[in-house]
């Protein structure tokens, strides 16, 4: 089901933070333009909470987000916050509206979407996240990730076939 790949990156993320210090989820990389495994953790977490919390009124705005800078410093709220989503993104699919932006910043534009396709969407925009925060867990020399951390579903399904051929 569409939920399965999501819940996986969720709690794929979860693990992961439990095991860093305070220090190390705030830690600026500079490699990653001064970003913090924090931040990357709250950003994946900022735009499932728009999908989750869009599904009612049929509205789902990216762009003008709730940006809780409190989820990026604390992990032990981050996780708190991926273990909600992981339980409210289980809903039925319809059709909902996605707030674009205008060349003017006005996003009172849309375009039609559903939620299952949000759902998809949110799924490779965090294994893009978790991709990044892979990169900082290896500067800061931290080998605590399985190798299949960040990686796309098709990827490894890819990598598992050659695998296979080659045994």
């Amino acid at each position: 089901m569409v939920f399965i790949q999501i819940g996986e990156q969720l709690k794929s993320l979860s693990s992961l933070l439990q095991l860093l210090s305070d220090g190390q989820y705030n830690q600026k990389n500079p490699l990653l333009g001064n970003a913090s495994i924090g931040g990357h953790a709250r950003h994946i977490i900022e735009l499932l909470k728009c999908v989750t919390n869009g599904y009612d009124s049929g509205i789902v705005d990216y762009v003008n987000r709730e940006r809780n800078l409190l989820i990026e410093k604390d992990k032990n709220l981050a996780v708190r916050e991926l273990y909600l989503l992981n339980e409210q993104i289980i809903k039925s699919d319809k059709e909902i509206k996605l707030a674009v932006e205008d060349e003017s910043g006005n996003t009172s534009n849309f375009v039609s979407t559903t939620f299952y396709r949000e759902i998809i969407y949110n799924t490779e925009h965090a294994i893009h996240h978790l991709a990044l925060i892979r990169v900082a867990l290896r500067v800061m020399e931290l080998d605590i990730v399985p190798d299949d951390f960040g990686m796309a579903y098709s990827t490894i399904k890819h990598l598992s076939s050659q695998n296979n051929i080659q045994n």
